[in-house]
């Protein structure tokens, strides 16, 4: 699961210029790159190591990321 999601984001940061800050996965998912690393990690310190904020929704069918705007930098 870690190469998969690292490959995402090479494969989003060549294709946009940019890397994206969104990953999206399903219960599965989060549960699959949580046992891949030692259990004292959290899915949020896993995601600080990726730079990436975490959106777990079951919905989600493949792990993907994206990029979006933070709120706070918006221009009102």
């Amino acid at each position: 699961m870690i190469s998969y999601i690292l490959r995402l984001i090479g494969d989003f940061k060549r294709e946009h210029g940019y890397r994206p800050n969104l990953l999206y996965l399903n219960e599965l998912h989060s549960r699959h790159l949580k046992s891949e690393f030692s259990g004292d990690f959290s899915l949020q310190q896993m995601c600080s190591m990726f730079e990436l904020e975490l959106i777990i929704d079951q919905g989600i069918v493949h792990p993907h990321v994206a990029w979006i705007q933070a709120a706070d930098t918006l221009a009102i």
